[in-house]
């Protein structure tokens, strides 16, 4: 079983036991979170598609960790002109961990 969950504008592939690497800073505080927003939910046998998403249906995740992802360097480079600038960035995330697909 599995569900695919919007989050932040992103659209997620949420199963039981399994982590998924999101690009958005969650409050430590709550280690427990319910995500509403499910857009798909397959089981063995059928698949409900939400318009635009399935009411009732939640899945329940805990945070594991948050923190920030691996740098990214940005170069901007203009040949022949001595212009070169390097700059790095790094994404927020947050780990979670699906706990149970709750179905209406």
């Amino acid at each position: 079983m599995f569900a695919i969950v919007k989050i932040a504008g992103k659209q997620y592939i949420a199963e039981v036991g399994k982590k998924i690497k999101i690009a958005v800073k969650m409050d430590v505080k709550n280690k427990k979170v319910k995500l509403s927003e499910v857009l798909l939910l397959s089981n063995e046998k059928k698949i409900k598609v939400g318009k635009p998403v399935i009411a009732g249906t939640t899945v329940d995740a805990e945070i594991v960790s948050t923190g920030l992802d691996k740098k990214v360097l940005v170069v901007k480079h203009h040949p022949k002109k001595r212009y070169r600038r390097v700059r790095g960035h790094r994404q927020d995330q947050t780990i979670l961990l699906i706990k149970k697909i709750n179905e209406k």
